[in-house]
């Protein structure tokens, strides 16, 4: 990028303060796998802190700024009226369960969170609205530098394994090589959501061979990452965008798919180099997470899964209340690791039933728009509609399997390439004066109020999060493990855990 380019971009960007709302939302992505913040904590509290804190960034600006409200006020009005009844139904159906469920404030909170995200990624619309195909090619080099920062530091954790940890008589651990999470299968769902975008540099700004090799051989170390770390999840959520690309991306999803075959392909190499050959040759065999033989068990999914079908044939209306899975132990997870059977039992059927239906609408609407516009030639603007796809898709099947909806890194990068896609779905179109003063003001009050019983249901716990998990601990000295929900202690019954 030119200076000259590079000056018209910052002056773009002043002139739609919008973007800002997006840029928050981009810096956590960003940022929270590197949080280095309360070194004592883990992983999970550490990026649910700062969640909450770009939330509460996210939410000021919104409602200090008279322009930046305008414009996502001008975001939802432009949305269907069905579906903003159908999501305003659902919301006030999750209150009212929440009021009737065992512990309000935990019921709430879960509550209060799913109106800031959806808020959130209202923001990141408008943003992408307001700032058009610059916001794409900002997003993307973001995406970029949030992967060079995580593969530079994969690098010195491998060259440390290689020397030090030989030198010591130590294994050469590939668990290792994944940090700033709490557990590997989180950083698979990071990797679904970004790997789609990490080959758009070369397949735009590439000149030669020389710079499409250079720029390859990031998302080659994170395909290598895919293939080393065993998450079963993302390899299926790959593959589902791969397919769903090929039936609606046109040409544009065809010359995307088959740069993905070639990273996936040079990932494999890196692999058989990186992973088995040197530790090999210099007597450091790796110590991995072998998953070929353990492709189709469920992990003890089925407990749960079947947990939450009884949770539902008991309350199928409202459910037991918001994040209220937690609050029945047992020996597995927080969550049921599907979102359509989380929103079920937690929330009931009617509740479920709208918000699915909204986001499989919402998918579908956006499907149909990727194959209008890559009906032509090959843009990079066809191309981000592409790769948005693929990661919207891989998500939504990965989050019938796993925490998507729950992991807040994960969380917030779903906030994020959602908003996107809306943005870019919408980019043009005229906005509707369908929404009267008193749903504005109605909206604006429902988040305060969302922010406010988010704010009153971490407060007791997020200044001794230490103390808590030990009392967990010691309450249960069998448990060796935590099983996170919305920390990464995630059960709040008082039988599980003593107050």
């Amino acid at each position: 990028m030119s200076l000259f380019q590079f000056r018209a971009f910052f002056k773009a960007l002043r002139a739609n303060p919008t973007v800002w709302l997006l840029l928050v939302v981009a810096a956590y992505v960003l940022y929270a796998p590197g949080a280095g913040f309360a070194p004592s904590l883990t992983w999970h509290d550490r990026q649910r802190i700062a969640q909450l804190a770009a939330l509460s960034i996210v939410l000021f600006m919104a409602l200090a700024a008279l322009p930046l409200r305008r414009q996502v006020e001008a975001l939802w009005a432009v949305l269907p009226k069905w579906a903003r009844g159908m999501l305003s139904l659902a919301l006030l159906l999750g209150v009212i369960s929440a009021l009737l469920a065992p512990l309000q404030r935990w019921a709430m909170l879960e509550v209060g969170l799913c109106a800031l995200l959806l808020a959130g990624a209202l923001g990141v619309a408008a943003g992408r609205r307001s700032f058009g195909n610059q916001a794409d090619a900002m997003l993307v080099v973001i995406f970029y530098a949030l992967a060079i920062a995580y593969t530079v530091k994969t690098q010195v954790t491998y060259l440390g394994m290689l020397t030090i940890g030989a030198g010591q008589g130590l294994p050469f651990n590939v668990c290792e090589l994944y940090t700033g999470f709490s557990n590997i299968r989180f950083f698979g769902q990071y990797q679904t959501m970004l790997l789609p975008f990490l080959l758009l540099p070369a397949m735009w700004w590439a000149n030669n061979t020389r710079q499409r090799v250079l720029l390859a051989i990031v998302p080659a170390i994170w395909w290598m990452l895919v293939v080393a770390s065993g998450t079963r999840g993302t390899w299926v959520a790959l593959m589902a965008g791969v397919m769903v690309v090929a039936l609606f991306g046109g040409q544009s999803g065809r010359r995307w798919i088959k740069w993905q075959v070639a990273g996936l392909v040079s990932g494999l190499l890196c692999y058989a180099i990186f992973i088995l050959g040197l530790p090999g040759l210099l007597e450091q065999p790796a110590t991995f997470l072998h998953r070929t033989n353990d492709i189709v068990p469920l992990s003890a999914r089925e407990v749960i899964w079947a947990s939450s079908i009884e949770f539902t044939k008991h309350h199928p209306w409202l459910g037991i209340g918001p994040m209220h899975f937690a609050y029945y132990p047992n020996a597995v997870a927080a969550h049921p690791h599907n979102f359509v059977l989380q929103f079920m039992c937690e929330w009931g059927i009617p509740a479920a039933l709208l918000i699915t239906a909204v986001f499989a609408a919402g998918g579908l609407a956006f499907a149909r728009f990727v194959k209008r516009t890559t009906g032509g030639p090959v843009t990079e603007t066809s191309l981000v509609a592409v790769a948005l796809l693929a990661a919207i898709t891989g998500a939504t099947v990965q989050a019938l399997i796993d925490g998507v909806l729950v992991m807040p890194v994960s969380q917030m990068t779903l906030v994020l390439i959602c908003g996107w896609a809306i943005g870019l779905y919408f980019e043009g179109r005229p906005t509707p004066a369908s929404v009267g003063v008193f749903e504005k003001r109605l909206c604006a009050a429902l988040v305060v109020l969302s922010a406010g019983a988010v704010a009153y249901g971490v407060w007791p716990e997020i200044s001794h999060l230490e103390q808590r998990q030990e009392a967990y601990f010691e309450a249960h000295p069998s448990s060796t493990l935590l099983l996170p929900r919305f920390w990464i202690q995630g059960w709040f019954n008082p039988e599980a855990w003593p107050r």
